[in-house]
Order: structure tokens, then sequence, then C-alpha cells
């Protein structure tokens, strides 16, 4: 109350300690806002939990969240209400570390809604140097179910899954070639005859934005991807369902492109990623 009236007393101020040198660039106010960028740096939260945990009234954690909102330090889902951290505060830190950490804390919530929509396995990809690597996952709850495991490292090559390819697809000419290069070195049955027509599908994959295996790597096996991007406009995850070919034949996997393009396209939102990469894709607040 005493915030709505600009003029308060000392006896106010002194009941309401909270609000005492709420001038700009009082160092309480820093501190405040520092307490809740360290606040959501574990989690999203809802407004309540923000002032729980914080101790702050709902009115001035509003009011320190509009502030952050504004510096895109800050942003809230308009789905869940929640706050998060925002590719503003990111941009302000160092770029190697905790971009992975960073990337699977904007994936979590959206990786939860595609997993509960689908019923199946949900996993995201990353790539390294010429593999790919699962960093986060969802298990499906069915009794048959494909597993991954988070940390499992794969070879970036030809038909090894929709992750692989979708990776690959949005590499240059060039880093698929050393690619392909490092494959044929390891045996990975890679010959030169078929780069013609892999070059193709990969171009296929980067117009459709998006990419399917059936069988490729797991016997049985289905899988779709799509990409997530950060806000340099580069693509650097693959988000993924996977399941079992007896439960998701063509028709049914299919079914589940548009929620998996939309739940990618709101991750590369919270990554920062450029409007125009995501427009027309779904809901991406």
């Amino acid at each position: 109350m005493y915030e709505t009236l600009g003029v308060m007393s000392d006896v106010a101020k002194a009941r309401n300690p909270e609000v005492n040198d709420k001038g700009p660039g009082s160092v309480r106010s820093v501190e405040r806002a520092a307490d809740i960028l360290i606040c959501l740096g574990t989690n999203e939260k809802t407004l309540t939990e923000i002032s729980h945990e914080t101790g702050l009234s709902k009115a001035t954690a509003y009011r320190i969240l509009g502030a952050l909102q504004k510096k895109d330090f800050v942003a809230r889902d308009e789905d869940t209400g929640r706050y998060f951290l925002h590719w503003g505060l990111v941009g302000v830190l160092s770029e190697n570390i905790g971009r992975e950490q960073r990337l699977v804390q904007s994936a979590q919530s959206y990786m939860q809604k595609l997993w509960r929509y689908t019923g199946e396995t949900v996993t995201l990809y990353v790539r390294k140097g010429y593999n790919r690597v699962c960093v986060a996952e969802f298990v499906s709850q069915h009794f048959l179910k494909f597993s991954v495991g988070v940390g499992t490292v794969v070879p970036l090559s030809v038909h090894t899954g929709s992750p692989g390819s979708l990776l690959l697809a949005y590499m240059t000419e060039e880093e698929v070639a050393e690619v392909l290069m490092q494959c044929e070195q390891a045996g990975l049955n890679n010959n030169t005859t078929e780069r013609g027509v892999l070059f193709q599908e990969l171009q296929k994959i980067k117009k459709q934005g998006w990419a399917s295996s059936f069988g490729e790597r797991i016997n049985g096996g289905t899988s779709l991807s799509a990409p997530i991007w950060d806000r340099h406009g580069k693509v650097v995850a693959s988000l993924n369902v996977l399941g079992p070919s007896s439960r998701l034949n063509k028709d049914a996997l299919m079914g589940y492109l548009e929620i998996l393009k939309e739940c990618a396209a709101s991750i590369s939102a919270r990554l920062g990623a450029p409007p125009e990469l995501l427009r027309g894709v779904g809901n991406t607040k």
C-alpha cells in the first residue's frame, strides 16, 4: 500500500523496512534485483514463489521483475505464468560457462510438455566435435520404450538417427565433408559415392526444418527431430521424440510434428533466437 502513495512517513518506513531506500540506484534496490536473479537461477518460478523465497512482497517483486524484463534479463512464460532468466542476462555472461546448463534449463518445461503430449521418450542433443551428445531426457512411461541416457555419445555419421541428420543439415558443406572423412577413417561405412545423395537429403531437411528416421540407428525405433536456435541464429541443439515403430508408425510420428516444432521454437525464443527464424511456428512466448 505504501508504495502506491509515492510519499510516506518515517513511521511508515519503520513499519515496512522493505520499502526503505527504494530510490533509483539504491544499494537495496540492487540487492533485491540480485535476490530475484539468484532465485530464478535454479528454476523458473511464479510471482508467489519468488515473493516467498526472497521475502519481498508481491508488489515489490512484480515491480523489480518488470524492470528486469525491460532489460531482457528476465522473461515470463505467458502459458504458465512463470518467470525465468532470459537471454539478455546470458549475453552479459561468458558464452562458454554453463552454456549447456542454460540450454537444458530453458528446454525443461517444453520437453516435459512434449513428453506428456506424446507419451514417448523426449531427448535433447547437442553437437560436440564429430559427435552428438544427449544432455537431457524424459523417458516414456510405456512398458515398451527406448531410452538413450544423458551423456550418451553418438558419432555424427550418415543414417544414424534423425538427431544426427538434423545437426548435420545445419552444418556447412565443409564441416559435413570433414565429418564424412572422419567416419570413413573410423570405418563407419560412409563411402564417397553416397555423398551426392547425402547432401541432397541434408538440403531437404534444412528446407523443411525437421528430420525423421525409421530404424536407422536402433532396430525397430523411430524418431522425429526439430532444431533449436540461439540468439546468434545458429542451431545449437536437436529436440527429439523417440519410440518403437510398433507404436510410432509414420502417420503417428508425423502427428507429433507440429507440437515438436512449437516446443523447439519456444525453447529457441527463450534463448533469444531471431524472431524471423521462428515466424509461423506455433506459440513462441
